[in-house]
């Protein structure tokens, strides 16, 4: 098994509002990406919040599906809970965060995410999206309003529909799938995958080169796309590439 992961502020933001979390070994583990949004520092410490919450709770992590199913709620739920009385205590109106997260234990995976930052993996060589972005545009897509091309450039593309922050409760759409079906599992948020194209994610995840040049390459790429967003990639490599 390998991990690795890489967040940047990319090329135009000034701070970085993303934050990472990946720890853990064969037995289990734990990767969060969170992307913050709000002015004046506020998303920055609105997914700083969700990384301390996650990184304060993975010593007691469960390793039984439900339990983890449960765990991962009651992290955002916290997390949540701290950053609504950070924005009344700091009086302000718009903060929040993403969050798209994956525990492994036991050669099983147990996904968690709100908002638009993804989980991906390689399967017998092709990359499968296992998240569902909350946003306005995929919303419209599954109403059958929008093409994949008209999504890919709506003005809106990057407005969300949930997210950790902003209501008393948060909606946590959580999935349990096998861990043996996948190469590799990648976490990341829209700063990589509004630059970098699918089938250019594809090919580099499948190169022959270890894991940390993997992501950093995934970075560079979203970079000399533009780096118009924060770029933060997590990865997990499960098992070697199938050689034919």
């Amino acid at each position: 098994m390998e991990l690795a992961y890489l967040t940047t502020t990319g090329k135009v933001r000034l701070q970085n509002e993303d934050t990472v979390l990946l720890v853990g070994d064969e037995k289990q583990g734990l990767a969060v990406v969170a992307d913050g949004m709000g002015g004046h520092a506020a998303g920055e410490k609105a997914s700083a919040i969700v990384h301390q919450v996650f990184a304060d709770a993975y010593a007691d992590m469960p390793s039984r599906p439900a339990e983890l199913s449960s765990w991962i709620e009651q992290q955002v739920q916290e997390a949540n809970s701290k950053i609504l009385q950070y924005s009344k205590t700091e009086n302000l109106a718009v903060v929040g965060t993403t969050m798209a997260c994956v525990c492994w234990s036991d050669e099983l995976l147990v996904i968690g995410h709100v908002g638009d930052s993804r989980v991906y993996a390689i399967e017998e060589g092709q990359l499968k999206q296992l998240t569902d972005d909350h946003s306005y545009v995929n919303m419209l897509k599954q109403l059958g309003e929008l093409s994949e091309e008209e999504v890919e450039n709506h003005p809106r593309r990057n407005v969300i529909t949930r997210s950790i922050g902003s209501n008393e409760l948060v909606d946590v759409d959580v999935q349990v799938r096998d861990a043996p079906d996948y190469e590799i599992v990648l976490v990341c948020s829209d700063g990589l995958t509004d630059e970098v194209p699918y089938e250019v994610i594809q090919q580099l995840l499948q190169e022959d080169a270890p894991l940390e040049q993997i992501v950093e390459r995934l970075v560079f790429e979203a970079n000399e796309r533009g780096g118009a967003d924060n770029i933060t990639v997590a990865a997990i490599r499960f098992k070697e590439r199938k050689r034919g």
